[in-house]
């Protein structure tokens, strides 16, 4: 028996889906079509098998379907069955014939948000991240504008995935891990894969292994990383390992819009290792002052720290 509610949501994100692909979503639809694919795997499904028709009906040339006279149930074997059609119409791979547009993506100020590529990748954008994309037949391309960003790449052997972020180049074939560019300098996290780090200006570069992270300071080095941390902030929390109180407000304003403040520079430089929930605000208090010798006020859009001691 076909569920009327699922039905109705499926129909939700084929309308929603197609008007992103004709670049014509508002912010607010955007993150409704993100929590959608984010709760339903056949959403997100949908979403990619949409994105194959439109890719394939742009390059033979055929009229881009309107979303009244998309199919009900637009399930795989209609897709692949036009795609076949369509390929062995044009005699030619999709990506031989795209350009490579630019589309820049960004996520609201209050919330992450979700981004499906064409290539199937995702990419998780911190709060009023930024990233500019562009893929061809050679290349697929992100300049990372602002923010932090966690990205699950699609394996292709033939075109790689190159993220530009911070004055380095990474270039990956299919991997999963995170870049956050922030004062403290950039800091890149693997959790699996293969990722190439280099200067963008072409220099000697280093090559991260699962567990491994790149921090670009005074002296760029290679670092082991908590594999399970590195993402964390994708589902609302932050951890810090022996991290220092400047790096945790960082971490605090990027992902929340709330400010830490400090009474003397040396407060900012006392090290902190726990876990901060970005929707508590209430808890970072008790967490602070339970492991440190500090106490925290409450100030108009955060909290100021201060020693205890003396």
């Amino acid at each position: 028996m076909v569920d009327p509610a699922a039905t109705h949501v499926l129909d939700e994100v084929e309308r929603l889906a197609l008007c992103g692909l004709q670049g014509r979503l508002t912010l607010e639809e955007a993150a409704r079509l993100d929590d959608l694919c984010a709760a339903s795997p056949e959403a997100l499904a949908r979403v990619r098998d949409l994105s194959d028709v439109w890719m394939l009906s742009a390059v033979a040339g055929v009229k881009t379907p309107a979303p009244a006279s998309l199919p009900v149930r637009l399930d795989r074997r209609w897709v692949m069955s036009a795609a076949a059609v369509l390929v062995a119409a044009i005699g030619l791979t999709v990506w031989s014939l795209r350009p490579a547009d630019s589309i820049i993506y960004a996520a609201p100020p209050e919330a992450v948000r979700i981004v499906l590529l064409a290539d199937g990748s995702q990419v998780t954008l911190s709060r009023s991240g930024r990233m500019r994309v562009a893929m061809d037949a050679q290349g697929r391309k992100v300049d990372q504008l602002t923010g932090e960003a966690f990205f699950d790449v699609a394996h292709d052997t033939t075109r790689p995935f190159v993220v530009m972020t911070g004055g380095q180049r990474l270039t990956v074939l299919g991997t999963r891990f995170n870049v956050t560019p922030d004062a403290e300098g950039l800091r890149v996290d693997l959790l699996d894969g293969r990722l190439r780090v280099q200067p963008s200006d072409g220099g000697a570069g280093v090559v991260l292994q699962p567990g491994q992270g790149f921090r670009q300071n005074q002296t760029p080095r290679v670092v082991p990383i908590d594999v399970d941390g590195a993402a964390a902030w994708t589902q609302g929390r932050l951890i810090f390992d022996d991290a220092p109180l400047a790096e945790v407000a960082s971490g605090l304003l990027r992902h929340t819009g709330q400010t830490m403040s400090f009474a003397s520079p040396d407060v900012s430089r006392l090290r902190f290792s726990g876990v901060l929930r970005v929707d508590r605000p209430q808890e970072w208090t008790t967490a602070l002052e339970s492991v440190l010798p500090v106490r925290t006020t409450p100030v108009v859009g955060g909290i100021r720290v201060s020693s205890t001691d003396g």
